[in-house]
């Protein structure tokens, strides 16, 4: 007996020890991990229930042009971003001598195409046949979503610096829900999207400001200017079929809500808006999981990593995001009507099974990210963008067969198909990666 006391013990102090190696380890994971969970946590429920009252305060036919702008600013992110958002992070990390090269250069290109950007859309416009297809209120939605991608989040990724990062969103978007909620409780009759456009755009030049001031006193740009547009231009051909895949892929989750609105009218896009929160609560704690994973993806995809670390690696975080996902999208699987009736006006219970459908994508989005993570860190863009236009293709197939059918349903099935399908080619090509770097 007196043995197997002191063999337990020999086991739980041994256990112990390897617990706080790895805590002391992966002490920065774990601190950044908590301060996104806790920052996220906090702004996914308020961003939830203020999107929630401006839905029930503006009505199907409000949130559904408040949805409108935001796709709208969507595209021109993406078109802004031109895939630095998927591979500055790694060129960071992999030339960390040549910070301020790279950013600068990022700069202005992403620049440079804002302008193309926002003199196209101000001259739609002045343009439009149609003052309702395009007010001011959604001019300026689409424009602060835009402006979002002019931001510093990678130099705050590669150098563990999330906290910080965490705490500079989390003042944008008090500020923001501060903003709409005075209205929504003093004059509720005001809240248009005239002003949540002012809102968002005050918030976001406030967070851009908070974040370039930041980084700018602490990244050497001499020896910059003389390279700048050389840089820029590199970036921009080296970016390219990540670019074209990135914009492709907004035929996934918002080229289907255009179809929606051409087909169905304006109300029936403000239900499917309603539906499609609570994949934006899901895709920000994805999002967040993902930031913590994209430079520990960067590192495992070098020549020098053999093939276990890469399976173990992967699986680990598979199971993560998988997890995360499982989190919101069960209660949204069997008991989407019950989780309608009790968020939102009664005229938004008719979308219940388009968010039961939705539910599904997210647990295999949460996969996907992690495969297009490693495509993309392993410099396999020509595979990304195949992979991207195939999906984009079937997306736009099956909007224009199913969503003048079924509407929101269409809407809300093509997504889950054309994008799954993506996805699936995304594990493929990772798998046979692994597989061919194993035997080489």
């Amino acid at each position: 007996m007196g043995l197997l006391i002191v063999t337990l013990k020999e086991i739980l102090d041994h256990n112990k020890k390897r617990f706080y190696s790895f805590l002391y380890l992966h002490k920065i994971h774990l601190q950044n991990l908590s301060a996104l969970v806790i920052v996220n946590f906090i702004l996914m429920g308020l961003s939830f229930v203020t999107n929630v009252k401006i839905a029930n305060v503006m009505g199907r036919e409000g949130f559904g042009q408040l949805a409108y702008g935001i796709v709208i600013g969507t595209y021109g992110a993406t078109v802004v971003w031109f895939g630095l958002d998927r591979t500055l992070v790694r060129d960071i990390i992999h030339h960390p001598d040549k910070v301020g090269v790279l950013l600068s250069g990022s700069l202005v290109l992403r620049g440079s195409v804002m302008v193309f950007f926002l003199l196209g859309l101000l001259a739609w416009k002045v343009l439009s046949l149609s003052a309702n297809n395009l007010s001011w209120g959604v001019v300026a939605i689409a424009i602060a979503t835009t402006f979002k991608s002019l931001d510093f989040q990678a130099v705050y990724d590669s150098w563990q610096k999330m906290q910080r990062h965490a705490v500079y969103k989390l003042i944008e978007q008090l500020l923001y829900f501060t903003l709409v909620w005075i209205v929504a409780i003093f004059l509720p009759t005001k809240l248009t999207n005239n002003w949540v456009g002012i809102a968002l755009l005050t918030s976001v030049i406030l967070y851009l400001v908070i974040q370039g001031r930041w980084v700018f006193g602490r990244v050497d740009f001499r020896h910059c200017r003389n390279t700048l547009l050389k840089v820029a231009i590199s970036l921009g051909q080296s970016n390219v079929w990540i670019w074209l895949g990135a914009f492709a892929a907004l035929s996934f989750g918002y080229f289907n809500q255009l179809v929606l609105k051409h087909f169905s009218g304006t109300a029936e896009l403000g239900g499917y808006a309603a539906a499609w929160q609570f994949v934006v609560v899901a895709s920000v704690l994805l999002s967040q999981v993902a930031r913590i994973g994209n430079p520990s993806m960067a590192r495992v995809t070098r020549e020098d990593t053999d093939k276990p670390t890469r399976i173990r690696f992967l699986i680990k975080y598979s199971g993560v995001m998988f997890a995360a996902a499982a989190l919101i999208c069960l209660p949204v699987l069997f008991f989407p009507g019950f989780i309608l009736r009790t968020v939102f006006r009664p005229e938004y219970v008719s979308v219940a099974e388009s968010l039961r459908i939705m539910g599904v994508y997210v647990m295999v989005f949460s996969l996907g990210l992690v495969a297009a993570q490693y495509i993309v860190s392993a410099h396999m863009e020509k595979v990304y963008f195949i992979s991207v236009v195939v999906g984009a293709c079937l997306s736009v197939a099956l909007c224009f067969t199913l969503i003048p059918k079924w509407s929101g349903f269409g809407a809300a099935v093509s997504l889950l198909v054309s994008h799954g399908i993506c996805m699936g080619l995304y594990w493929v090509a990772m798998i046979n990666d692994i597989r061919a770097r194993s035997k080489g």
